[in-house]
């Protein structure tokens, strides 16, 4: 995987309504996708620095810049997970796990869910 840089919050969200739309996506409907009520400029400003980082090319229709996103959600989700994973729990999956038990985050049907993906994986 190529190395994807960590996005701050801000642009991690506008990238987020990039991927829930269908490319090439305008600054306009990024704009009314996103959960803030940013001005244009700002979202503008945003576009540009995915651009700028990679994650996004520009293109011209007309009149207005278009934008395709370069790295999928996939990619983007593997490498920050792995990052989180080895970060915050020392590489442990397992104490990523426990910590979520421990805080009360994880539910019977989740612990089923994962009981099921790990199985469906063939571990």
């Amino acid at each position: 995987m190529k190395d994807i840089k960590r996005l701050p919050d801000a642009e991690l969200e506008v990238m987020q309504a990039v991927w829930a739309l269908e490319p090439p996506v305008t600054a306009a409907a990024v704009q009314q996708r996103v959960s803030h009520a940013w001005k244009a400029t700002s979202v503008l400003t945003f576009l540009s620095r995915l651009c700028d980082k990679g994650f996004l090319q520009c293109s011209k229709e007309g009149r207005q810049n278009c934008y395709t996103p370069l790295i999928t959600r996939q990619d983007y989700l593997q490498r920050e997970s792995a990052s989180f994973v080895r970060r915050l729990c020392g590489g442990s999956v397992k104490n990523l796990v426990a910590s979520l038990s421990d805080a009360g985050a994880l539910t019977e049907q989740d612990i089923e869910d994962l009981r099921a993906f790990l199985d469906a994986q063939g571990r």
